[in-house]
């Protein structure tokens, strides 16, 4: 790019770097700040490491918990049928009914969150969660168990976007692929060591001490939140919430011209050429939250209106988008439609494999007990780990450095090939999992081998995938995640009615691959497609009015 030419800003296009004059110096001080932060110490992205980190870990322990609970249950299949005289597909349902639930109450929470805020809303689904363990552990009958399972959802759905908000609240663009990462670890390791749980404690005690030691664990998840997670909600003036970064083209162009670049991370809003770019080398991270921020309705106080029917009016205004945006930007937005069926179907390779392990380890020859069909979630867990270091700083540094050797400039795709390694790791563990378990192979090969690579892909492909989309439409990180969640969960509700009769008539060798297919076609489609053309789809919605929310 010619140092006088002047870059394509558009959404998901961003200055990154102050230096574009080529060189190869890559201190963070260049790295410009998206969005830009107000000068008050309670905005959040002003807030200490300490804090941010705080505010993470709470975030992190609530949705481990809260995930751990209603998804845990595959290695107690076994003893439910017993219990309640019913078929793998009907104890399969229960799984099932929280699932579903997981998706669709986000229609829900996300308004509520944009309303009210992230720490009143996180609160009462922590509430909602203890509630319904405690029912689980009581529960004497199948109707009930349920009914309970349902409400369990409920609870646990503000897993499926809050902190994905809060990490957009919190960190700046080119921070959050590590915390992306970390995000759909802390989900996906709930998924992992949930059934590991669930499966000791039902062999050596009883299935309903699981449900009491998860009602403890969120009750003490309750009282981190409430007592160390203040608001992280901000509503901050037009001249920040505009996040313009006006980055000189460089020395020569702005002694000779003043030419100057607005970099916006949503709609084009007018410049501020005497407003040097905030970076890192000059941001001050010692703010910290208010006290008005602990309060439990804190944005409430905040949007007081002069008149008492302005706010009523207000949430109904965003009830009507937070409910119609997800679905506008599934069916109408390409990018976040890819983004959705990548995560949808690489989590719905690991939900593939807790549906049959079941089936297959706790039969002839394996004939596993129900903790160690628990057990075998610890390669998961494993390769979890492993996506964990690689899957968000290898997409941050990949996006990073071709965006320096852009002349500076950051588009949204730069990150996408760091996906490869991971699309890998879902044939090659798919592969081992179907032939391992149609030959029987021993376990070792199909849980040290097969399920760690599922456990790797499964991090990896959604942390770069829903990053990508968040990058494209930095407005909008509660409502993709509110479409991802719904393909995620619809479709894996479809499958626990068919997949082990599928696997049962005609080996495990087709419904396998099958979702291993789907994972990596899709993938590697839109890898190909938005690679080349993706900043072109995004031109196509640059001038949505969803990019001003």
């Amino acid at each position: 790019m010619s140092k006088r030419e002047l870059p394509d800003i558009i959404p998901g296009t961003d200055i990154i770097f102050t230096d574009r004059d080529g060189s190869d110096n890559e201190g963070p001080s260049e790295v410009v700040l998206i969005p830009q932060p107000s000068s008050s110490p309670d905005d959040p992205l002003n807030w200490s490491v300490t804090w941010k980190a705080i505010i993470i870990f709470n975030q992190f322990v609530f949705v481990f918990v809260s995930i751990l609970t209603p998804m845990a249950i595959s290695p107690l299949s076994l003893i439910f049928e017993a219990e309640f005289d019913k078929t793998l597909p009907q104890v399969n349902m229960l799984f099932g009914a929280a699932a579903i639930t997981l998706g669709y109450a986000n229609f829900l929470i996300v308004p509520a969150a944009n309303v009210w805020g992230r720490r009143p809303v996180v609160l009462v689904c922590g509430i909602i969660c203890i509630l319904a363990n405690i029912w689980q552990a009581l529960v004497t009958s199948y109707p009930s168990f349920l009914g309970a399972r349902v409400i369990s959802g409920i609870g646990a759905a503000a897993n499926e976007s809050i902190m994905p908000m809060v990490v957009a609240d919190l960190l700046f663009q080119h921070q959050r692929g590590s915390s992306m990462a970390l995000y759909f670890w802390a989900y996906f390791l709930g998924l992992f060591v949930g059934p590991i749980i669930s499966g000791a404690i039902a062999a050596q005690i009883s299935w309903r001490w699981f449900f009491w030691v998860c009602t403890i664990l969120q009750g003490a998840s309750f009282i981190f939140l409430l007592l160390a997670h203040p608001e992280t909600k901000y509503d901050r003036p037009a001249s920040s919430t505009s996040t313009v970064s006006n980055v000189k083209i460089s020395a020569t162009a702005e002694k000779d011209e003043g030419v100057t670049v607005s970099s916006s991370s949503s709609e084009a809003h007018i410049p501020q050429p005497h407003t040097p770019p905030l970076t890192t080398a000059h941001h001050k991270t010692n703010g910290r939250p208010s006290r008005a921020q602990f309060s439990l309705l804190p944005m409430r106080k905040r949007q007081q209106p002069a008149h008492g029917s302005g706010h009523n009016r207000r949430f109904v205004a965003v009830l009507a988008r937070d409910v119609i945006s997800p679905l506008k930007i599934l069916f109408c937005y390409p990018i976040v439609l890819w983004a959705s069926l990548s995560m949808g179907f690489a989590a719905n390779s690991l939900l593939a494999l807790n549906l049959t392990s079941a089936q297959v380890f706790g039969a002839p020859p394996y004939l596993f007990t129900a903790d160690q069909i628990g057990f075998v979630n610890f390669a998961f867990v494993v390769g979890a780990i492993v996506a964990l270091v690689t899957a968000g700083p290898l997409s941050d540094r990949i996006a990073l450095r071709r965006a320096r050797a852009n002349g500076g400039i950051l588009e949204a795709e730069m990150r996408l090939p760091a996906i490869i390694p991971y699309l890998c790791a879902n044939v090659a563990g798919m592969v081992v999992v179907a032939v391992g378990y149609q030959r029987s192979w021993p376990w070792e090969a199909i849980v040290i081998l097969g399920y760690t690579l599922v456990g790797l892909q499964v991090v990896g492909i959604p942390a770069i995938a829903i990053a990508y989309a968040v990058d494209s439409y930095k407005t909008l990180p509660g409502e993709i995640m509110i479409a991802a969640t719904i393909v995620k969960n619809t479709f894996g509700f479809g499958m626990i009615f068919y997949f082990n009769d599928w696997a049962a008539r005609s080996g495990y060798i087709k419904p396998v691959l099958t979702i291993m297919a789907l994972t990596c076609g899709f993938t590697l489609l839109g890898l190909c497609v938005f690679a080349v053309c993706g900043k072109r789809f995004r031109r196509w919605t640059k001038d949505s009015k969803l990019h001003s929310l």
